[in-house]
């Protein structure tokens, strides 16, 4: 079962540091809760305020952008909508306010409904409107259509989180059985089964583990269904999660996304998981992102590990792994006799970055090759796509 009491705590201990006076530290704690399902409104205003405090150094970087999928109470949809009455369009932060409110659940967007009005598409408010007062059968039917659309035209964000928003009415309403997410790939196809592993991770189906795990071993299997897998072994989130992903965690480049999903799912199964991975695998990528996952999950059993493979050399293509075990090491309150060191490296780093010149992106990166959502990103950010180019 899932360690709710652990988590929690792991929360407690975790969003206290949002407010921390080093920027590295602010930056790492954000990022640890991001998408590991465990957060609340209240983690999000403690985001808000570290937000509105500024910056703390010249090093410290935007808060706003690792809110965007915390989910909002009651408090923050006034302060989102407040803070959206009193800002010029013109201004950066307006555009990911916006963003927090089309993210916001169904019955804060209805509430709420004349006070977004003058922000979220009116089209698309009315169809968020009428989806309570739908009866089960016509939910189903207006999924379908959904699915429809996403599976013969271009792809539509709105219109893609808008099949979530069905779902979790369906979900409301006790109209999802463990029947209705059997994850088979030769029976359905495209966002029809998108949506049932979606489907799977909101009800916490832990019959499907094996199923979901499947999807992971086809390498041509399209980046938007492993991300989802993904999400919903995290929404799962039990031992048995744990140890199925480490099974074929290390498993052909789909391993991108089960290395984070044991890094997103914090609990001491998933931290003894990357330990034991870590002294598997001698890909130096592999190693590299299971050196960032262990500290994410602030394990100190990993820091001689990690502070050999610094020494040895990692992936700096695709983190700096100094930040991480730095962050560890403050969190765990370790004073190690390496900190200033891999601070003042860090701060190298950073400085190196804020003196080159911007790069004008005036169009999408395009490469030869298909370019996944958690892989680096091609413009040499060092970041994953999905949080840089994408």
């Amino acid at each position: 079962m899932i360690k709710d009491g652990w988590m929690s705590r792991f929360v407690e201990r975790v969003e206290p540091y949002f407010l921390s006076e080093d920027p590295f530290v602010q930056r790492y704690a954000i990022e640890m809760l991001e998408g590991s399902y465990l957060v609340n409104g209240d983690t999000f205003l403690t985001g808000l305020k570290a937000h509105d405090r500024g910056e703390v150094s010249e090093f410290s970087s935007p808060v706003l952008p690792y809110l965007m999928y915390m989910p909002l109470n009651e408090e923050g949809m006034k302060e989102v909508v407040n803070r959206l009455n009193s800002l010029s369009k013109k201004e950066t932060d307006v555009l990911f306010y916006i963003q927090l409110l089309a993210n916001a659940d169904t019955e804060l967007l209805i509430k709420y409904s004349n006070e977004v009005k003058p922000f979220i598409d009116e089209g698309q408010l009315k169809k968020i409107a009428k989806l309570p007062d739908l009866k089960d059968e016509e939910l189903f039917m207006e999924l379908a259509d959904v699915m429809f659309n996403l599976n013969t035209y271009d792809y539509d964000q709105v219109y893609f989180d808008h099949g979530k928003r069905i779902v979790h009415e369906l979900v409301k309403n006790g109209e999802i059985k463990s029947l209705d997410v059997q994850i088979e790939e030769d029976e359905l196809v495209g966002f029809e089964l998108i949506y049932t592993v979606y489907m799977a991770g909101e009800i916490r189906e832990e019959s499907v583990i094996q199923q979901l795990m499947n999807l992971f071993k086809n390498e041509e299997a399209e980046d938007l269904l492993l991300e989802e897998a993904a999400n919903a072994l995290v929404k799962i989130g039990t031992d048995q999660a744990v140890a199925e992903v480490e099974k074929v965690a290390l498993y052909g480049n789909t391993y991108f996304y089960t290395l984070d999903v044991l890094g997103r799912i914090k609990s001491a199964e998933a931290e003894q998981a990357l330990l034991r991975l870590f002294d598997q695998t001698d890909d130096i990528t592999a190693k590299t992102l299971i050196s960032d996952y262990l500290c994410q999950q602030l394990s100190t059993e990993a820091i001689p590990k990690i502070e050999a493979f610094l020494e040895e050399g990692y992936d700096e293509n695709m983190l700096c792994l100094e930040e991480s075990i730095y962050v560890n090491c403050v969190m765990n309150g370790i004073d190690h006799p390496k900190l200033l060191k891999w601070r003042n490296f860090i701060e190298e780093v950073e400085r190196q970055s804020l003196d080159e010149q911007p790069i004008l992106v005036t169009q999408p990166v395009q490469t030869g090759d298909k370019v996944g959502r958690n892989d680096p990103c091609p413009c040499g950010s060092g970041k994953k796509y999905k949080k840089c180019c994408l």
